[in-house]
Protein backbone atom coordinates (compact mmCIF):
# COMPACT_ATOMS: atom_id res chain seq x y z
CA UNK A 1 0.00 0.00 0.00
CA UNK A 2 1.35 3.42 -0.98
CA UNK A 3 0.48 6.40 1.19
CA UNK A 4 1.19 10.04 0.61
CA UNK A 5 3.03 12.12 3.14
CA UNK A 6 0.36 14.79 2.94
CA UNK A 7 -2.18 12.43 4.49
CA UNK A 8 0.02 11.12 7.29
CA UNK A 9 -1.40 13.39 10.01
CA UNK A 10 -5.11 13.05 10.79
CA UNK A 11 -5.51 16.46 12.46
CA UNK A 12 -3.14 19.33 11.81
CA UNK A 13 -2.26 21.18 15.05
CA UNK A 14 -3.63 24.70 15.30
CA UNK A 15 -2.04 25.78 18.59
CA UNK A 16 1.51 25.68 19.97
CA UNK A 17 0.53 23.17 22.64
CA UNK A 18 -0.86 20.79 20.04
CA UNK A 19 2.24 21.25 17.89
CA UNK A 20 4.45 20.31 20.82
CA UNK A 21 2.30 17.27 21.57
CA UNK A 22 2.57 16.15 17.95
CA UNK A 23 6.36 16.57 18.02
CA UNK A 24 6.48 14.56 21.26
CA UNK A 25 4.59 11.70 19.64
CA UNK A 26 6.96 11.66 16.68
CA UNK A 27 10.02 11.79 18.95
CA UNK A 28 8.66 8.82 20.91
CA UNK A 29 7.98 6.91 17.71
CA UNK A 30 11.49 7.65 16.41
CA UNK A 31 13.05 6.37 19.64
CA UNK A 32 11.10 3.12 19.51
CA UNK A 33 11.70 2.57 15.80
CA UNK A 34 15.44 3.02 16.41
CA UNK A 35 15.48 0.74 19.47
CA UNK A 36 13.26 -2.18 18.44
CA UNK A 37 12.42 -1.59 14.79
CA UNK A 38 9.28 -0.53 12.95
CA UNK A 39 7.47 -3.85 13.07
CA UNK A 40 7.96 -4.43 16.81
CA UNK A 41 6.84 -0.94 17.82
CA UNK A 42 3.14 -0.50 18.62
CA UNK A 43 0.84 2.48 18.93
CA UNK A 44 0.33 1.61 22.60
CA UNK A 45 4.08 1.61 23.24
CA UNK A 46 4.47 4.92 21.42
CA UNK A 47 1.70 6.49 23.52
CA UNK A 48 3.31 5.19 26.71
CA UNK A 49 6.76 6.44 25.70
CA UNK A 50 5.31 9.88 24.96
CA UNK A 51 3.50 10.03 28.29
CA UNK A 52 0.09 10.52 26.66
CA UNK A 53 -3.02 8.40 26.29
CA UNK A 54 -3.62 6.15 23.32
CA UNK A 55 -6.79 8.06 22.47
CA UNK A 56 -4.84 11.30 22.12
CA UNK A 57 -2.34 9.59 19.85
CA UNK A 58 -5.11 8.25 17.61
CA UNK A 59 -6.53 11.76 17.45
CA UNK A 60 -3.49 12.75 15.40
CA UNK A 61 -2.47 9.52 13.69
CA UNK A 62 -4.76 6.74 12.39
CA UNK A 63 -2.03 4.10 12.57
CA UNK A 64 1.68 3.39 12.95
CA UNK A 65 2.38 3.72 9.23
CA UNK A 66 1.08 7.29 9.23
CA UNK A 67 3.59 8.09 11.99
CA UNK A 68 6.40 6.55 9.99
CA UNK A 69 5.42 8.59 6.94
CA UNK A 70 5.30 11.79 9.00
CA UNK A 71 8.81 11.06 10.27
CA UNK A 72 10.11 10.31 6.79
CA UNK A 73 8.63 13.60 5.61
CA UNK A 74 10.47 15.41 8.40
CA UNK A 75 13.71 13.62 7.60
CA UNK A 76 13.43 14.41 3.90
CA UNK A 77 13.14 18.12 4.64
CA UNK A 78 16.01 18.05 7.14
CA UNK A 79 18.35 16.17 4.86
CA UNK A 80 17.68 18.65 2.08
CA UNK A 81 18.49 21.46 4.53
CA UNK A 82 21.83 19.68 5.13
CA UNK A 83 22.55 19.75 1.41
CA UNK A 84 21.48 23.30 0.60
CA UNK A 85 24.51 25.18 2.01
CA UNK A 86 26.82 22.78 0.19
CA UNK A 87 25.10 23.15 -3.18
CA UNK A 88 25.47 26.91 -2.80
CA UNK A 89 29.25 26.42 -2.45
CA UNK A 90 29.66 24.06 -5.40
CA UNK A 91 31.19 26.73 -7.64
CA UNK A 92 34.14 27.12 -5.28
CA UNK A 93 34.68 23.41 -4.54
CA UNK A 94 36.52 20.82 -6.58
CA UNK A 95 34.39 17.86 -7.65
CA UNK A 96 36.40 15.71 -5.20
CA UNK A 97 35.69 18.05 -2.28
CA UNK A 98 32.05 18.30 -3.26
CA UNK A 99 31.57 14.52 -3.50
CA UNK A 100 33.22 13.91 -0.13
CA UNK A 101 31.37 16.71 1.67
CA UNK A 102 28.05 15.75 0.06
CA UNK A 103 28.23 12.16 1.28
CA UNK A 104 29.70 13.15 4.64
CA UNK A 105 26.63 15.29 5.27
CA UNK A 106 24.43 12.31 4.45
CA UNK A 107 26.26 9.95 6.78
CA UNK A 108 26.25 12.57 9.55
CA UNK A 109 22.49 12.76 9.16
CA UNK A 110 22.16 8.96 9.26
CA UNK A 111 24.23 8.70 12.44
CA UNK A 112 22.17 11.38 14.16
CA UNK A 113 18.83 9.81 13.20
CA UNK A 114 19.02 6.00 13.55
CA UNK A 115 15.25 5.69 13.15
CA UNK A 116 15.64 6.76 9.52
CA UNK A 117 17.68 3.67 8.71
CA UNK A 118 15.13 1.40 10.39
CA UNK A 119 12.33 2.98 8.37
CA UNK A 120 14.23 2.53 5.11
CA UNK A 121 14.12 -1.24 5.62
CA UNK A 122 10.57 -1.32 7.01
CA UNK A 123 7.79 -2.96 4.94
CA UNK A 124 6.20 0.38 4.02
CA UNK A 125 6.17 2.47 0.90
CA UNK A 126 5.63 6.17 0.51
CA UNK A 127 5.56 8.68 -2.29
CA UNK A 128 6.84 12.21 -2.00
CA UNK A 129 5.40 15.26 -3.64
CA UNK A 130 6.69 15.24 -7.26
CA UNK A 131 7.19 19.00 -7.09
CA UNK A 132 9.44 18.63 -4.04
CA UNK A 133 11.49 15.91 -5.75
CA UNK A 134 11.93 18.06 -8.84
CA UNK A 135 12.91 21.10 -6.75
CA UNK A 136 15.75 19.11 -5.19
CA UNK A 137 16.98 17.87 -8.57
CA UNK A 138 16.83 21.39 -9.98
CA UNK A 139 18.82 22.78 -7.04
CA UNK A 140 21.60 20.25 -7.56
CA UNK A 141 21.45 20.72 -11.33
CA UNK A 142 21.85 24.48 -10.93
CA UNK A 143 24.80 23.91 -8.62
CA UNK A 144 26.49 21.77 -11.27
CA UNK A 145 25.87 24.41 -13.94
CA UNK A 146 27.37 27.06 -11.68
CA UNK A 147 30.44 24.84 -11.41
CA UNK A 148 30.54 24.13 -15.13
CA UNK A 149 28.65 26.69 -17.25
CA UNK A 150 29.26 24.56 -20.35
CA UNK A 151 26.76 21.97 -19.11
CA UNK A 152 23.38 22.00 -20.81
CA UNK A 153 20.25 22.02 -18.69
CA UNK A 154 19.50 18.48 -19.79
CA UNK A 155 22.95 17.10 -18.95
CA UNK A 156 23.02 18.91 -15.59
CA UNK A 157 19.64 17.44 -14.69
CA UNK A 158 20.81 13.95 -15.64
CA UNK A 159 23.90 14.42 -13.48
CA UNK A 160 21.71 15.55 -10.58
CA UNK A 161 19.45 12.51 -10.98
CA UNK A 162 22.40 10.12 -11.07
CA UNK A 163 23.96 11.79 -8.02
CA UNK A 164 20.74 11.37 -6.05
CA UNK A 165 20.42 7.74 -7.15
CA UNK A 166 23.96 7.10 -5.92
CA UNK A 167 23.05 8.66 -2.57
CA UNK A 168 19.96 6.47 -2.44
CA UNK A 169 22.04 3.37 -3.18
CA UNK A 170 24.62 4.24 -0.54
CA UNK A 171 21.91 4.87 2.06
CA UNK A 172 20.23 1.55 1.30
CA UNK A 173 23.48 -0.40 1.67
CA UNK A 174 24.43 1.60 4.76
CA UNK A 175 21.15 0.52 6.36
CA UNK A 176 21.68 -3.15 5.51
CA UNK A 177 25.31 -3.75 6.57
CA UNK A 178 26.80 -4.07 10.04
CA UNK A 179 28.65 -1.27 11.88
CA UNK A 180 32.06 -2.53 10.77
CA UNK A 181 31.15 -2.34 7.08
CA UNK A 182 29.55 1.10 7.10
CA UNK A 183 32.83 3.07 6.76
CA UNK A 184 33.79 0.94 3.75
CA UNK A 185 30.45 1.63 2.06
CA UNK A 186 30.94 5.37 2.55
CA UNK A 187 34.52 5.27 1.22
CA UNK A 188 33.56 3.32 -1.89
CA UNK A 189 30.65 5.61 -2.73
CA UNK A 190 32.85 8.65 -2.28
CA UNK A 191 35.20 7.16 -4.88
CA UNK A 192 32.33 6.40 -7.23
CA UNK A 193 30.73 9.84 -6.95
CA UNK A 194 34.11 11.56 -7.30
CA UNK A 195 34.87 9.63 -10.49
CA UNK A 196 31.44 10.32 -11.92
CA UNK A 197 31.48 14.05 -11.21
CA UNK A 198 35.04 14.24 -12.52
CA UNK A 199 33.78 12.88 -15.85
CA UNK A 200 30.87 15.33 -15.97
CA UNK A 201 32.22 18.60 -14.63
CA UNK A 202 34.93 20.42 -16.57
CA UNK A 203 37.40 21.99 -14.19
CA UNK A 204 41.05 22.50 -13.60
CA UNK A 205 41.91 21.49 -10.06
CA UNK A 206 45.57 22.42 -10.35
CA UNK A 207 46.60 25.42 -8.24
CA UNK A 208 46.91 28.66 -10.21
CA UNK A 209 50.36 29.50 -11.49
CA UNK A 210 52.22 32.26 -9.72
CA UNK A 211 52.62 35.40 -11.72
CA UNK A 212 56.16 36.19 -12.74
CA UNK A 213 57.40 39.55 -11.66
Amino acid sequence: MTSTLLNSVRVKPQQERATLRLANFLDAAAELFAEIGYEAATMTAIAERSGSGIGTLYHYFPDKQSMALALLNQYAKKIEAHWKPLTEQTETLSHTAFAEAFLERITEFLRERPAYLKLLTAPIRFSRDPAARRALRVAISNAFRAKDPSLTNEKAMVAANITLQMVKGMTTLYAEVGPGEKPLIITEYKKALTLYLGSVLSEDERPPKKRQR
